[in-house]
């Protein structure tokens, strides 16, 4: 918990520091470029991280340092294709004239490999039993990117792509300092068509999975930038950023439930695992309820994070309202499914989902940012819709 604390609070306070500093469309111009590296970043956990955390503690235990250099041999041979198609991008939108969108996927060309990077060796504590390795490189990352974040500020050079930049050093960084940690034990060899043909036969449909989640939580703010300019992509990604603590934290108590849930399956078979399902849905709802309270709250909030900017947040952050509350069910009905090595029902839970977005999105070019936040809303009830109807029948 303390690890995904510093993890993602580091996220969370250099997306609010960088709504503050930034122009409104070049911060929205940056969370738009975030948004289609978090599809890479669906692919890179359904074909990396997933797996390895799977098979890293069963048949590759003993052997993990060489799974592991196995696993980061691959990942920078994707990175490589991932950090020359944004190359492509920044080239592209700087043909069009578009500077903010140019400075950032420039900037993301570098930061990709290195946060992805980062993304699997953190796992990799995981692996190992060793949480308090992760929420170590948490803190260092907490620590450079901030750091480096505020000094980029204090010299004037903060902008879209030098934002990115700071990201890349600070994983890099953070990600040595586990992997250091992780390595020992007698020199084996693994071989990589084994690694690959086990990743690919667990991963493919996590890979649908993944693939299609990213559209319901990302493609509402890719179409409103394209539709209504990025200032209103960032006005929505402003909006969005009060509510990443919950539901990173909500993700936090996943990624601590899902194995306990496989455990109890394993152990003592599905009747007691659905109970605690249920129990974890319950733990899941506390954060989300304690969201109401802040509701009451919404413009004073809103005016101290973004220090007066962004006045329509405050309406924003009340209709969001229902977004911890259904990722509370999402979370925990996926993780049964997940435990139950069903990906394909994930997959189809989500690809429902992402119909629905792609059939919603006239809503953003009619309504705007609020119809942005309908869309994701909508199509986050459709995805616990989907994955409560494989609950059902089993």
């Amino acid at each position: 918990m303390v690890d995904q604390a510093l993890f993602a609070g580091t996220n969370f306070l250099v997306n609010v520091l960088l709504a503050r500093w930034l122009e409104p469309a070049a911060y929205g111009a940056f969370s738009t470029a975030y948004a289609l590296f978090l599809f890479t970043g669906t692919l890179h956990t359904a074909l990396w991280t997933e797996p390895m955390l799977v098979y890293g503690s069963g048949r590759f235990r003993e052997r993990f340092p060489a799974y592991q250099s196995v696993l980061i041999g691959y990942h920078w041979r994707f990175g490589l294709l991932v950090g020359l198609t944004f190359l492509s991008l920044a080239v592209f939108f700087a043909r069009l004239q578009g500077r903010e969108l140019a400075l950032s996927f420039l900037g993301l060309s570098l930061a990709a490999p290195a946060v992805l990077y980062l993304w699997l060796v953190r796992r990799g504590a995981y692996v190992r039993l060793d949480p308090r390795l992760a929420a170590l490189g948490g803190g260092l990352y907490l620590f450079l990117y901030l750091g480096l974040a505020g000094l980029l500020l204090w010299v004037r050079l903060l902008n879209e792509a030098t934002a990115f930049l700071a990201m890349a050093l600070a994983a890099v960084l953070a990600a040595e300092a586990i992997r250091r940690r992780l390595r020992g034990g007698a020199p084996t060899q693994v071989a990589p068509s084994e690694v690959w043909a086990l990743h690919w036969g667990y991963g493919r449909w996590a890979l649908a999975a993944g693939a299609l989640s990213w559209v319901p939580a990302n493609l509402p703010l890719v179409a409103l930038g394209a539709l209504k300019g990025l200032e209103a992509a960032g006005v929505f990604r402003a909006a969005y950023n009060l509510f990443m603590p919950v539901l990173h934290f909500q993700t936090a108590l996943n990624a601590l439930f899902f194995p306990l849930i496989a455990r109890v399956l394993h152990q003592q078979g599905k009747g007691q695992a659905r109970r605690w399902v249920a129990r974890v849905i319950l733990v899941h709802l506390v954060p989300a309820g304690a969201y109401v309270l802040l509701g009451f709250f919404a413009a004073p909030l809103t005016w101290w994070v973004y220090g007066g900017r962004y006045p329509e947040v405050v309406s924003l952050f009340l209709w969001m309202l229902p977004l911890p509350f259904l990722a509370a069910f999402s979370n925990a009905l996926e993780a049964w499914h997940r435990s139950l090595e069903h990906p394909r029902a994930v997959a189809v839970a989500y690809g429902v989902s992402a119909g629905v977005t792609v059939l919603g999105l006239a809503a953003v070019g009619y309504w705007g940012v609020g119809g942005a936040v309908g869309l994701l809303l909508v199509a986050k009830a459709a995805l616990v819709l989907g994955l409560s109807h494989r609950w059902a029948h089993g």
